[in-house]
């Protein structure tokens, strides 16, 4: 329900593979993770989201949010394109 600011630059974009890769570079995110990365491949009908991090202290929680936020992202995509 917090409104969050991150900022991240492209570190790679690979068009044959049909990925990219985003690198966190400031922002409430890098309070609790020492590094964040979102990488994003598609294959056939497929997106794949994968989430590096490193965590600050061991009490640090699994970024699920972040990866709701990109599911629910995901979804959003799909059902404008599906209705073309």
């Amino acid at each position: 329900g917090q409104k969050k600011f991150i900022k991240q630059v492209i570190e790679a974009i690979d068009p044959q593979k049909k990925s990219s890769r985003w690198k966190m570079i400031e922002g409430d995110l890098l309070e609790l993770y020492s590094s964040f990365t979102i990488v994003r491949s598609c294959e056939c009908q497929w997106t794949t989201w994968t989430l590096e991090y490193e965590k600050k202290t061991e009490d640090t929680p699994e970024p699920l949010v972040q990866l709701g936020f990109l599911l629910d992202m995901t979804k959003d995509i799909e059902g404008h394109l599906l209705k073309k």
